[in-house]
């Protein structure tokens, strides 16, 4: 099985990749919209935030956490939704009508719930490769 990378997309090489949101998002509209269908399973998914970190020896801290302080303003939660990444604080913003239209719907993210213990998505994701191989691609052929 390759790995669902923008390459073996178009290359048509994989028929069903699992990868995050924002990225099958991307590769979609990289790629050709009208050519793939990026979803959350119906039955659930998990969600996952970023980190940020000002370095404590940062020169300019206070620059830094002003960008930290735009990133969740609703300009900076918009700017990120352009990028195809679901705000973090989508259930509370308006999003103009193109961006809201180039993210999924948000009653797709019902069942998503967020990674609670660290050291079984460590290993689960390490697995799931393997697994999916074997439970799922051999059905597919």
């Amino acid at each position: 099985m390759a790995n669902p990378t923008i390459q073996t997309l178009e290359k048509g090489e994989v028929e069903v990749g699992v990868v995050w949101d924002f990225n099958g998002l991307s590769y979609r509209e990289q790629i050709d919209p009208k050519r793939f269908e990026v979803l959350i399973p119906s039955d659930g998914s998990v969600i996952s935030g970023y980190t940020t970190v000002i370095n404590k020896y940062a020169k300019h801290p206070n620059a830094a956490k002003l960008a930290r302080e735009y990133i969740f303003s609703d300009a900076g939660q918009i700017n990120l939704a352009r990028g195809n990444a679901r705000p973090i604080r989508a259930e509370h913003l308006k999003l103009p009508e193109d961006v809201q239209a180039k993210l999924l719907p948000n009653e797709q993210y019902k069942n998503v719930k967020p990674i609670q213990n660290a050291e079984a998505w460590e290993k689960s994701s390490k697995a799931l490769p393997q697994q999916w191989n074997e439970q799922v691609i051999v059905e597919m052929k």
